[in-house]
């Protein structure tokens, strides 16, 4: 009876949805047709001709039911109901074309298996999955595409970028009735924070991905250089460190020479001894040669190594050749400014100009350019201060700066980029006033109120175990001897009692005082990166001692070492107008590079409307212009992509024109190879592959237990739904209704006497 009635069964307005096909034209209809009904309506109201108010009401509603019910027919209502097809799942299935797929484990080839189980004339894998599913196949590598057949597969590509590849078959098999995606790969070179958002978007729309592991999970016996840390860019002449990680399997206890060349140039020789699986080695070297530098680090072959490729890594720097300038300002006569100057007198990267106030408005200038430099004490301009790179202040009390001059100083650091060394003094920190300043927020310590004037202590320098690895504060090449040499020095004297650091500050150099509380220390020297500068405080009035105490040997370069190592680091990050960023510095070939460029304007505000372009030279010496597009989410930001075509060294720089002139930004390197970097990190990653799995509800597989991946499919095979549609608008019941209503309407006018 209720199909009679309603046309269709009951099942289908219980899972369906009521929708309403009218156009939107039409519908826009249905605000008019309610405001006639409403007049309608009222016009009974002005017909009453002595009717009651509920005979109105009883015709009024009798009728309005009426017109609503042919209303809702016009606007032609539909019944949407999934129902169940038969049709078969549709599975995905990726596969590993990058040329890590063509090492060997055990003496067979990784993509054998894949050649063998997935042939199109006889896979037994292949031909199971088909007889269950609609399988489509897909290669990745260092972009994705769909394949025929697994013998177009060529295992050349440099890369594998399977959150790629996952989003290009989610995308493609969209509206599908999808089973699952299968991945079949050795998950090397992965980045797991690559496929985040992928494998988010995959959970969300109920997608297992089940993952299929090929080659070794482990090496018996390899070695590789993980990783290479070191700065971006030094000033000519400057020692840094580089900090390289190996990782080996079975080669405990061997010990080997690690080698840095400069362009086919030896560098640096180092013995290191080879005792756990991964270790990390401090690298000595120096910057003698400026421009940009490519070093190679490398270690030799060893007998029955799986590997051999990943035996080196590149790493760029770039070396300054250009001044960089410092301003010391000192709020009264003391030493060491003089003994600072002299630590680095013969330091050509490195000029140092001093500003000492000797009397009230009465100022001492000491290796100054020109007649008119500082000729007026502490700039009181944005340009003459920013022509600096690095700011020392002494103990100079905070009156001496203007509100005006001391907003100068924060601009300075966090829009300029400059570097800012303060040293201790008795009108330094709290005790010159800065506890209410507004550089009290670059300093990296906490300054408390009220000042200590009366207060000074004798205290034993200790360097901390950042201090030890920092190349500013290597006093000997060897790293043993360097921290002996910081424990043989004498006292000094701090006369600022700083105890605490900033969050995110790092204490190099602590303060010790004998016969006091070992927990009671001094902060004597901490710095903290503030907006695109760096900050370092150091607490001390004296490190000249250093120099002139009588138990330092004459020949001893100890304090000269220092100032000279401290100067550098201070002024090494400091921004230029043009700056260039690289997403890479080694990558394969047909790799995609993103370019950045930072540009500032003459008074090192950003550059909002500057027409920026780079300028690539390839390995051949062919020049090209690559034009960079401001980014609209970060001011400033210019940005390109290019894509490395051929294998070799390539150089790359920046230029802009600005008032008849060409600036140019300093040159950057990169390599490009047909391998990039999948030679590193080869082995099986089992923990990434199962991670996939896991995460969209799939599973893993190693290459043993690959016949029971058919099986898995089927059983969470989600059944294929498809949507049907059905006309409501000549249900019997709508009939039947309109009808009654109509002849209920007329059977009470004829009671009532009104017809």
């Amino acid at each position: 009876m209720f199909e009679a009635l309603f046309k269709y069964p009951a099942d289908y307005f219980s899972e369906g949805t009521l929708i309403l096909a009218l156009p939107a034209w039409q519908m826009a209809l249905a605000l008019p047709l309610v405001f006639v009904l409403v007049l309608t309506l009222l016009g009974y109201y002005g017909l009453r001709r002595g009717l009651q108010p509920r005979d109105l009401a009883s015709i009024s509603i009798l009728r309005s039911l009426a017109i609503a019910v042919v209303l809702f027919s016009l606007s032609r209502p539909l019944l949407e109901v999934a129902s169940a097809v038969s049709q078969p799942g549709v599975v995905g299935v990726l596969f590993d074309n990058s040329l890590s797929m063509r090492l060997r484990d055990d003496g067979e080839l990784r993509h054998a298996f894949v050649d063998e189980r997935f042939a199109a004339d006889g896979g037994e894998l292949l031909r199971e999955l088909r007889e269950r599913f609609d399988t489509r196949l897909f290669r990745f590598g260092a972009d994705t595409a769909a394949l025929d057949n697994v013998d177009q597969l060529d295992y050349a590509d440099g890369a594998s970028d399977l959150g790629q590849a996952l989003r290009f078959a989610r995308q493609t098999l969209d509206g599908e009735p999808l089973a699952g995606l299968v991945v079949i790969s050795d998950g090397a070179a992965q980045s797991p924070a690559s496929l985040q958002s992928e494998l988010l978007a995959l959970r969300a729309a109920g997608i297992p991905v089940y993952s299929l592991g090929i080659g070794a999970e482990h090496y018996a016996r390899d070695i590789e250089l993980t990783a290479v840390q070191m700065p971006g860019s030094v000033l000519r002449g400057s020692r840094l460190l580089a900090a390289v990680t190996v990782s080996q399997q079975g080669y405990d206890g061997t010990t080997l020479e690690l080698r840095v060349e400069d362009d086919n140039r030896i560098l640096h020789k180092q013995p290191i001894r080879l005792d756990t699986a991964s270790q990390r080695f401090e690298v000595p070297l120096a910057a003698a040669d400026a421009g940009a530098r490519q070093l190679k680090f490398s270690v030799a072959a060893q007998p029955g190594e799986k590997l051999v490729d990943n035996n080196s890594r590149i790493a760029m720097l770039a070396v300054e050749r250009e001044r960089q300038r410092i301003l010391y300002y000192e709020g009264e006569p003391r030493f060491e400014l003089k003994f600072l100057r002299r630590a680095v007198a013969d330091d050509r990267q490195l000029a140092v100009a001093g500003l000492i106030r000797t009397a009230d408005a009465k100022y001492y200038r000491v290796g100054i350019e020109s007649s008119d430099e500082l000729r007026d004490g502490f700039p009181t301009t944005r340009d003459e201060l920013f022509a600096y790179d690095a700011i020392i202040l002494g103990s100079v009390e905070v009156s001496l700066l203007d509100r005006e001059q001391q907003q100068m100083i924060v601009d300075f650091v966090s829009q300029r980029g400059g570097g800012l060394l303060l040293l201790g003094g008795r009108h330094a920190f709290a005790e010159g006033g800065y506890h209410d300043s507004p550089l009290r927020e670059l300093f990296p310590v906490f300054i408390d109120a009220p000042p200590q004037n009366d207060f000074s202590r004798r205290i034993k320098i200790r360097p901390t175990p950042a201090a030890l690895v920092h190349p500013a504060l290597r006093l000997d090449e060897d790293e043993r001897k360097s921290a002996d040499r910081w424990l043989t020095l004498p006292a000094l004297t701090t006369v600022n009692p700083l105890r605490r650091i900033k969050p995110g500050a790092t204490l190099l150099l602590a303060g010790e005082v004998e016969n006091e509380n070992a927990n009671e220390g001094y902060v004597a020297m901490a710095f903290q990166r503030y907006g695109r500068g760096k900050v370092v405080a150091f607490a001390v009035q004296n490190s000249w001692l250093w120099q002139m105490h009588h138990e330092i040997d004459l020949d001893d370069q100890s304090h000269e070492i220092l100032w000279r190592q401290l100067l550098r680091w201070l002024v090494e990050s400091v921004s230029g107008r043009i700056e260039l960023t690289l997403s890479d510095e080694t990558l394969h070939i047909g790799g995609n590079l993103r370019l950045r460029g930072e540009v500032l304007q003459a008074d090192f505000d950003v550059h909002q409307a500057a027409e920026v372009r780079a300028v690539l030279v390839s390995p051949t010496g062919f020049e090209r212009i690559v034009p960079l597009a401001r980014n609209p989410a970060l001011r400033g930001v210019y940005e390109a992509e290019i894509i490395a075509a051929e294998a070799g060294d390539y150089r790359v720089h920046l230029e802009l024109d600005e008032a008849g002139e060409t600036l140019r930004g300093a040159e950057a390197r990169f390599v490009v190879s047909a391998a990039g970097d999948e030679y590193f990190g080869s082995q099986m990653n089992a923990r990434l592959l199962g991670d996939i799995a896991a995460q969209t509800g799939g599973e893993f597989f190693a290459a043993a237990r690959a016949d029971d991946l058919p099986r898995a499919l089927a059983d969470a095979q989600r059944g294929a739904r498809l949507l049907t549609r059905h006309q409501l608008w000549d249900m019997p019941l709508l009939f039947m209704l309109l009808v009654l209503l109509l002849c209920a309407e007329w059977a009470y006018r004829r009671w009532r006497g009104l017809v």
